[in-house]
């Protein structure tokens, strides 16, 4: 690994530390050990879990993107890949990522012009099933404003679907959008990013994609339910719900911050909506945001880390990786 992408993710690393050090004291440091002592801990490993489905299905998808496009290599070989790719999630805009597609060239041959779109198409389907999950999670809310807004998410999505499998109606919107002065900068990218990315948004391929997305980041949500109810919450159908809601809006927040790992956006998120939904305590809303990042973020970058030191040799010179060109030419 090149010297700038290691320093990066030792300056995320140590980020990261500061930020839960000044938001466990924002929130009293005593108050949180305290919850965090009474917090049944039996529980932990169905946290755990139902952290580890949202890895696991989405290393699943990941494997079976490969075969899609032409880029097939064994389990093992796309396992290994994933796992270290999980630790470049602390690269600002999860932008390391796209050295997926490098390794991926390292294993096969694969030019990174076919694979980088899988890495791009991952966090624009992950996205569209955080948004679905989030409005699905609002029906829950006893507000009428907050289920309108839950359908008009879902209304945003079967438009956006619709979009996506008419061409014409695509390359129309996106020829609008060059018109527009505040998209006018991204249209290019949008415009690349579609043409590149168009077979892995056909109709099957994209449904399946995104079913296998609900299903990793609803396990995700259920897991940080869990955690909530062992927390204090009630035991019942509204809490989960709520907790689908929190944990997904919080991940795409933490996405828009484009720190590493959604760092501050994703924490500071969950905590105003566990107070204001629950009416726990700060303190006790952090050591929920705790369990459940350790059990989501933190998980995925151990794995991560792990893998780097095992095959650290399926990065070898990826210091000549031009990242903004994986998406249109071969290397």
């Amino acid at each position: 690994m090149n010297q700038d992408l290691r320093r990066k993710l030792i300056l995320s690393l140590v980020g990261a530390l500061i930020l839960y050090i000044v938001l466990v004291l924002w929130s009293d440091i005593r108050s949180v050990q305290s919850a965090l002592q009474s917090f049944p801990w039996q529980w932990f490993p169905l946290v755990l879990v139902l952290a580890l489905i949202n890895y696991f299905v989405r290393m699943m998808r990941w494997h079976w993107w490969l075969g899609l496009v032409g880029a097939k290599v064994s389990w093992w070989d796309s396992s290994r890949i994933f796992g270290i790719g999980s630790l470049m999630m602390m690269t600002p805009g999860k932008v390391g990522e796209l050295l997926k597609a490098y390794m991926v060239k390292n294993v096969n041959g694969a030019p990174m012009s076919l694979t980088a779109p899988i890495i791009v198409s991952e966090r624009v389907i992950d996205g569209i099933a955080m948004l679905l999950l989030a409005g699905i999670g609002l029906i829950a809310f006893p507000e009428p404003r907050a289920q309108s807004v839950a359908v008009l998410l879902l209304a945003a999505f079967v438009a956006g679907i619709i979009v996506i499998q008419i061409r014409p109606l695509a390359l129309r919107v996106l020829t609008f959008a060059h018109r527009v002065p505040l998209v006018r900068r991204f249209s290019d990218q949008l415009y690349t990013l579609y043409d590149s990315s168009y077979m892995l948004f056909r109709p099957g391929p994209l449904l399946l994609a995104l079913t296998m997305g609900v299903l990793a980041w609803g396990a995700s949500g259920l897991a940080f339910g869990v955690a909530l109810v062992g927390f204090g919450a009630e035991l019942n159908w509204q809490t989960f719900f709520m907790a689908v809601f929190i944990f997904n809006i919080s991940t795409v927040i933490g996405a828009v911050v484009a720190l590493p790992g959604g760092l501050g956006g994703f924490e500071g998120s969950a905590v105003f909506w566990v107070v204001r939904l629950f009416g726990m305590s700060a303190a006790t809303a952090t050591a929920a945001a705790l369990v459940i990042r350790f059990c989501t973020l933190w998980l995925s970058v151990g794995i991560g880390f792990v893998s780097f030191l095992l095959w650290h040799d399926l990065l070898a010179g990826a210091e000549s990786v031009d990242r903004k060109a994986a998406l249109t030419q071969e290397k």
